[in-house]
């Protein structure tokens, strides 16, 4: 690539050198955090052990592709503002780290029913619905769920961030 440099009336060629070089690599982490969030988006969806749900908050939809803004060395972007997921999916630290917030590794105690499919699965199906909380099943009845395994871990800050570090060496070629 090719740059023309012009200093403008009253700034000095280096000013205008520095002001380049961080235009340069404001684009490249904006490059960087698209790449990043689809890796995130992906390593979500991989991890998935459970259907999609058709209505409320998805975490990937959470993650989003931010500016930074702040001091003069905050320039760039980001994914994934911590305040966004904690106020809007809390869920992101049970389902990347396997433990909540609290230090809690498996759900809590809870009254509803699974759907689509049976209220009450069998151990077979299991993983084909969604916990409904609070809802009855289609016959009425309303079951309880004792977790009494810890949720895993699916790790897919880590896998998003093993693949970005060959992105950035591809980026600083």
């Amino acid at each position: 690539m090719i740059t023309a440099l012009i200093a403008r009336q009253g700034e000095s060629i280096p000013t205008v050198i520095q002001q380049e070089i961080g235009k340069l690599s404001e684009e490249h982490t904006k490059i960087l955090a698209e790449a990043h969030k689809k890796e995130l988006d992906k390593a979500i969806e991989d991890s998935r052990v459970r259907p999609v749900k058709q209505v409320g908050n998805h975490l990937k939809d959470q993650i989003a592709v931010e500016k930074i803004v702040g001091g003069e060395n905050s320039k760039g972007y980001g994914v994934g503002n911590i305040e966004t997921l904690n106020q809007k999916a809390p869920w992101w630290r049970w389902i990347n780290f396997g433990r909540a917030a609290s230090g809690r590794t498996a759900p809590p105690e809870d009254g509803g029913s699974f759907a689509p499919g049976e209220g009450k699965p069998n151990r077979a199906s299991f993983r084909s619905g969604l916990w409904q909380h609070g809802k009855p099943d289609s016959n009425g009845t309303l079951w309880g769920l004792l977790p009494n395994k810890d949720i895993q871990p699916h790790n897919y800050i880590e896998k998003a961030l093993g693949i970005m570090i060959s992105k950035v060496r591809e980026l600083l070629k």
